[in-house]
């Protein structure tokens, strides 16, 4: 754990790690990643693993970028959601994890997933991404990845599933969220991974959450009334498999209630 954290425990199931800056939590969800992609690698060959985009998403990237301990020759890299842009418009998260990581590391580009974003209809591009998860990913109810990178929007939203949005009650595994359906900037139609396939990862989803304009909607995710089409980031309520990273700023409404748990 980074120097200077302050794990909190949140109800009996919940499993959050609060920092003093947003730049620890980016350190900690990096290692947590590396480790997480060891292991994988260790037990399967290969590691498999979908990052996010956003300011969280970026930070851990580049924080990842810089760690030495990852498996980097076994690593297969996917998206849990991408605007249906140009692969080179500067909204899109996969140009973002290219400048931030892909790039700095030389990662082969074999080893790289992107959504197919120029078959340009986000159905199809949907339907073209849930081809490839198929296809290189583990089998199962749904696509297994070892790790999933997330990140929380001020709105609840969690990769791009966005309140009330008709993804949230989808069954294949990516599904297209229309225009009018996005609560959070850039406002154009995305796709994005469903709740199964968040709920398959077989080994940690890493949520990090930083800055005091999240801390009402990290309020509503762990400690609100359950509510996933108000809040879909209830969908990955810490446990077991899922821990949450975020900086004492977008914690301010939990650390009230929050007891210190014992190392």
């Amino acid at each position: 754990m980074v120097a200077g954290s302050a794990p909190i425990r949140y109800g009996k199931r919940m499993n959050v790690d609060v920092y003093p800056t947003d730049v620890e939590a980016f350190a900690a969800a990096a290692a947590l990643v590396a480790e997480t992609l060891r292991a994988a690698s260790a037990t399967r060959g290969r590691a498999t693993l979908a990052l996010s985009g956003g300011r969280g998403g970026r930070g851990v990237m580049v924080a990842l970028a810089e760690r030495g301990d990852a498996p980097w020759e076994r690593i297969e890299w996917f998206w849990g959601d991408e605007r249906c842009v140009p692969a080179d418009d500067p909204r899109s998260n996969v140009r973002l994890a290219r400048e931030s990581l892909l790039g700095p590391r030389g990662i082969a580009a074999a080893r790289i997933h992107p959504p197919p974003v120029e078959l340009v209809e986000p159905a199809a591009i949907a339907d073209g991404y849930a081809r490839t998860l198929a296809a290189t990913l583990d089998p199962g109810p749904a696509p297994v990845f070892d790790a999933v990178l997330l990140g929380v929007g001020a709105d609840g939203h969690v990769a791009s599933l966005m309140p009330g949005c008709r993804a949230l009650a989808a069954t294949a595994p990516v599904a297209a969220v229309a225009r009018e359906e996005v609560t959070a900037e850039p406002h154009v139609a995305r796709i994005t991974v469903t709740p199964p396939v968040l709920a398959a990862a077989r080994q940690v989803v890493v949520v990090v959450v930083t800055g005091a304009a999240k801390a009402r909607a990290l309020a509503a995710a762990l400690n609100g009334p359950e509510d996933v089409r108000r809040v879909p980031a209830q969908l990955v309520r810490p446990s077991s498999r899922v821990r949450w990273l975020i900086d004492r700023a977008a914690a301010g409404e939990l650390l009230r209630d929050a007891r210190p748990v014992s190392q």
